[in-house]
C-alpha cells in the first residue's frame, strides 16, 4: 500500500477505539505512559496527515509547517525518553535497575536530536510514497543506532513477554527501515510503531492478572512453587 494522507487517516483512526481501550486498563498513575502510547501515535498519524495535505496544496504552508514540526520533535527528541521510561514504570521495583541505563541514553538521544530539529532547519518532501524529513542530522546511522537501543532495548529486557514481544517487533522494523529506507526512517518505523502498538493493549489486558501489590506497588512477583 502506497503512503498517503489517506492512510494516515485510516491508521490514526483505527488506533483510537485501541487507545481509549489502552487507557481504559489503567489502575495506577505508572501504566499511563505505556497505556498512552496508542494514542499518542494515533495523534502522530493524524499529525502526518496534515503533512501529506501540505505536500499536495489542500492545507496551507504554515498548518503543514507546525504539522511538520510537531510530528518530528515527538519522532525523534520524545520517543527515545518516553519509551524507555513508559517500561521502567511498569516494572517491579526490583527490575528497574536494568532498564534504567536505557532511560540515562534516551535523554541524551532526545537532547541532541531536539538540538538538530530546533536549529534547523526542516525540510520535508515526498520520495517513493513516503514523506521524508529532512533535519540536517550528521552522522546519521551512528545516531539511529543509538535511538533503537534507547527505544527498543528496555523493551526487550522486560519482564513481561508482551512487552518483549513488542520490543522484538518494532527491533525488526527498526532495524530494516534504517538499513533499507533510511531516508524516511522516522515516517516508515512510526507507522510500523503505531500498528504494533496493540500490543500495548495486549499487555494492559494482562495486567489484569497481575497481583495488587506487584502491579500497583511495584512489588516483585513471588516465586511459584
Amino acid at each position: 500500500m502506497c503512503f498517503s494522507v489517506e492512510a494516515d487517516v485510516v491508521a490514526g483512526v483505527a488506533l483510537l477505539p485501541v487507545a481509549a481501550l489502552s487507557l481504559r486498563e489503567v489502575r495506577h498513575v505508572r501504566e499511563v505512559p505505556f497505556a498512552a502510547l496508542p494514542l499518542l501515535f494515533a495523534i502522530h498519524q493524524l499529525t502526518e496527515a496534515l503533512v501529506w495535505a501540505g505536500l499536495d496544496g489542500d492545507v496551507s504552508a504554515n498548518v503543514q509547517k507546525t504539522a511538520a514540526l510537531a510530528y518530528v520533535l515527538f519522532a525523534f527528541p520524545v520517543l527515545p525518553t518516553l519509551v524507555p521510561t513508559a517500561v521502567l514504570l511498569l516494572e517491579p521495583r526490583g527490575a528497574r535497575l536494568r532498564v534504567a541505563p536505557f532511560v540515562a541514553l534516551g535523554l541524551v538521544v532526545s537532547a541532541y536530536l531536539a538540538y538538530v530539529v530546533l536549529r534547523g532547519p526542516l525540510v520535508v518532501e515526498e520520495h517513493d510514497h513516503a514523506v521524508v524529513y529532512r533535519i540536517g542530522l550528521e552522522h546519521g546511522m551512528f545516531w539511529a543506532v543509538l535511538y533503537i537501543l534507547a527505544t527498543v532495548g528496555p523493551a526487550l529486557l522486560s519482564g513481561y513477554p508482551s512487552i518483549v514481544a513488542f520490543g522484538a517487533l518494532n527491533l525488526v522494523g527498526l532495524s530494516l527501515v534504517a538499513l533499507v529506507y533510511q531516508e524516511a526512517f522516522a515516517s516508515l518505523w512510526c507507522v510500523l510503531a503505531a500498528l504494533l502498538s496493540v500490543l500495548v493493549l495486549l499487555h494492559m489486558r494482562l495486567r489484569r492478572r497481575l497481583p495488587d501489590p506487584h502491579r500497583l506497588h511495584g512489588q516483585p512477583l513471588e516465586p511459584v512453587g
